[in-house]
């Protein structure tokens, strides 16, 4: 055996490194992510974090959720005026139609 190893010694060794050579490949590509991967990955981060930047703020959301109280408020004071020009405007037409059908006969 050992006059095996004397004169293959080379060989041996040249498949000792290939093999723990490709072992240790193996366990980086399993370990670490591709670099195309990566700069995929950096864009898609890179796309969300412009997005959530996009989004409106905390005080964005108060101030709009206070004007929407405002104008619930202004529609609440308008309804019954509005009410009031619907009832003067019924009437109108109602004398309107009236009018049309003496007209007619």
């Amino acid at each position: 055996m050992m006059e095996f190893l004397i004169e293959w010694w080379k060989q041996v060794l040249a498949a000792g490194v290939l093999i723990v050579g490709a072992g240790s490949i193996a366990w980086l590509k399993a370990t670490f992510v591709s670099r195309v991967k990566h700069d995929e990955l950096q864009q898609r981060v890179s796309a969300v974090e412009k997005a959530v930047d996009d989004l409106p703020s905390a005080d964005d959301m108060h101030e709009l959720d206070k004007r929407l109280i405002e104008v619930g408020g202004k529609i609440d004071v308008l309804s019954p005026q509005l009410g009031d020009l619907k009832r003067v405007t019924d009437l109108l037409m109602e004398n309107e139609l009236r009018g049309s059908r003496h007209a007619n006969e």
